[in-house]
């Protein structure tokens, strides 16, 4: 145990010198406003964490950490790494219930330098799929020794693993599901050991209707070609490997092309290896395979699988556990043996590399993250920020961390002055306060009091070369918590909403879950085919006291000063 906290530690250091990141802010303020008891058990609570899913331990999390180390980041994401440890420690030892003690450190050991097991090391938000791997893997291990020694008290033990892991997140619900394909006892026996599982599975998905008023879904309703959601799971091994949808698959195999070429045929032959001389379970592998894509396919509708972030976590997981398999097919006597620590080596060195160059390549995103926390925090009652793109999501987290310190830390810190659009910008500009911006090239903020056009230049971007007359209109309705809408008139061309300063890319017709209750004050983008840009006047949709809302009418040309107004 002590080798692999050793690795994770030394794998995953530089996280320690992180901030807060990406949702941080959200996540805290949550934890610091409900008890544990209120998001576990109250369910007009826990959706407020997610309207898509039902992750309580996520906040809890945070609430463990906020409990031990308060508002200091650096512990949080020690807590992390410690539990990236556990995880590779308890994988070897269930990985020893059937395999010698270099295949289990092998499959401990990819799991810590993938690229999934980066990404959550370096992202305090994604702590609960750590902790629920964790206790799958725990469950896991506890439902084979009940299934081998009969043991009442390791089924129930293993029970309340699989339960706590219900509450991380719902890609480890799909468990009770593997149960049955496990290649340990009788048939007879593994059924009835699954009893207690299949119990909390029941429960979970009642709990889950409960919240969410469904049983399956994701972030967001859209369109989309069967086509286009088969193209992107095809792309996990490539992601795996340290593609990205940003970059082209062609070139990306060309970059590598003697690298690729060596690991898919070493992971070839190995495969056909092992099949030979018969050290697959079959009926797990296809069983596993179909409950880990499943839970991806909603992902492929939005927000997509991108990268090899936490979406894939557990899928890394399986896949370092079946190459260490694989290896497991040369002898382990003879000259099996250097054969084993050579693939030990090679694949050990080739995921290394994979996740160093990942990290090179998220690190500007990362100190962007850090810097943008660190001065939103620092502010004071007469300096304002503007925001980077995606201002509406940047000035709910940091606006979140804000009043999380508030409550935890600093009574007296007042609200964060944060500039989302041109109105805000105006306003603060007016009140004497100075401007700041947040300038990637130095990783630090620079005053932008005196440069006030070129703000508002970057705050109305959605605007330029918009042109005025060009017909729109918006058709949307709230039912039970599910907001849908269409815009037309047009059918071909891009749409896109402009909420809080943050312009988004959304199908003509689509739906979502939406709990506020607060106005939704909306701008919509329709870029045609032919390059004209038309955009709507400000729309707003009272969902407080309406579940409808229509607008038709004329586009307009946004010309924005502080003199004049926004429009």
């Amino acid at each position: 145990m002590i080798v692999l906290a050793l690795a994770a530690l030394a794998l995953h250091h530089g996280a320690l010198n992180g901030f807060w990141r990406f949702d941080d802010g959200a996540h805290l303020l949550f934890a610091a406003t409900y008890a544990p008891w209120q998001y576990f058990l109250q369910p007009s609570i826990t959706i407020l964490q997610s309207y898509a899913n039902v992750a309580p331990y996520n906040a809890f999390f945070y609430d463990v950490n906020l409990a031990l180390f308060g508002m200091v980041p650096r512990w949080h994401y020690a807590h992390q790494i410690a539990l990236l440890g556990a995880v590779a420690f308890a994988t070897y030892r269930l990985i020893r219930l059937w395999q010698e003690p270099l295949i289990a450190l092998l499959a401990a050991v990819l799991f810590l330098t993938g690229l999934p097991t980066l990404y959550v090391a370096q992202q305090l938000m994604t702590g609960h799929y750590a902790t629920g791997l964790l206790f799958t893997v725990l469950s896991l291990h506890c439902y084979t020794l009940c299934v081998r020694d009969g043991s009442l008290r390791l089924n129930l033990l293993g029970a309340a693993f699989y339960l706590l892991a219900t509450t991380c997140k719902e890609v480890f619900v799909p468990l009770v599901l593997l149960l049955p394909f496990l290649p340990v006892g009788s048939l007879q026996i593994r059924l009835r050991a699954a009893l207690p599982y299949v119990a909390v599975a029941v429960a979970y998905t009642a709990w889950r209707y409960a919240i969410l008023g469904r049983l399956v879904g994701g972030y967001v309703a859209v369109d989309i070609s069967p086509v286009e959601q088969i193209r992107q799971l095809l792309t996990i091994p490539l992601l795996l490997a340290g593609w990205t949808k940003a970059d082209d698959v062609v070139s990306f195999l060309e970059r590598r092309s003697g690298l690729n070429l060596a690991v898919f045929a070493g992971v070839t032959l190995l495969g056909f290896l092992a099949a030979w001389r018969s050290r697959l379970s079959w009926m797990l592998i296809f069983a596993s395979l179909a409950l880990l894509v499943l839970p991806l396919v909603p992902l492929t509708r939005f927000p997509g699988l991108n990268a090899a972030d936490r979406y894939l976590f557990l899928v890394w997981w399986a896949c370092a556990a079946l190459l260490a398999v694989f290896v497991s097919s040369f002898r382990k006597h003879g000259v099996g043996v250097p054969l084993r620590l050579a693939c030990f080596a090679a694949l050990t060195g080739l995921t290394l590399y994979a996740q160093r160059a990942e990290h090179e390549r998220i690190a500007p995103q990362l100190a962007m993250q850090d810097g943008l926390y660190q001065a939103a925090l620092h502010l004071d009652n007469r300096t304002a920020l503007l925001l980077p793109p995606d201002r509406s999501y940047y000035k709910t987290v940091l606006d979140g961390a804000r009043q999380a310190t508030r409550q935890l830390v600093n009574k007296s810190l007042e609200p964060a002055k944060l500039i989302v659009d041109s109105a805000a910008l105006c306003a603060f500009a007016k009140a004497g306060n100075t401007i700041l911006a947040y300038e990637e090239s130095c990783n630090c903020t620079r005053d932008v009091t005196q440069n006030r056009e070129e703000s508002l230049g970057k705050l109305n971007s959605f605007a330029d070369h918009a042109v005025s007359g060009q017909p729109l209109n918006a058709a949307l309705f709230l039912d039970h918590q599910l907001l849908s809408w269409k815009f037309g008139p047009y059918e071909d061309g891009v749409y896109s909403v402009l909420l809080d300063g943050t312009l988004t890319k959304v199908p003509a017709s689509g739906r979502k879950s939406y709990a506020s209750k607060l106005p939704l004050r909306f701008t919509i983008r329709h870029d045609a085919k032919d390059g004209i840009i038309a955009i709507s006047p400000p729309l707003e949709f009272e969902l407080a006291s309406h579940k409808s809302f229509a607008w038709s009418g004329l586009s307009e040309a946004i010309r924005p000063s502080c003199e004049t107004g926004p429009n």
